[in-house]
């Protein structure tokens, strides 16, 4: 089983949002929206070094910005 690219495009996302957040409640905020999308990866049975490798993969990024772009974000 993989996890899901939804799961993985909201997780890239997340970071992405938070990276570029600015002041110290919308940080809060965009780290809780990460710990969420992990809780729910994790819930599916899948481990920490999935987790990292989804911002490893080349492959990923390259369908996440196609998914940016396809869905206007």
């Amino acid at each position: 089983m993989e996890i899901p690219d939804k799961l993985k495009f909201e997780y890239l996302l997340s970071l992405d949002n938070h990276i570029s957040t600015k002041g110290i409640d919308k940080r809060k905020d965009t780290m809780k929206k990460i710990f969420e999308i992990t809780k729910k990866i994790a819930d599916l049975g899948f481990g920490e070094n999935d987790i990292k490798a989804i911002a490893m993969d080349e492959e990923v990024y390259v369908k996440y910005e196609q998914w940016r772009k396809d869905n206007n974000i």
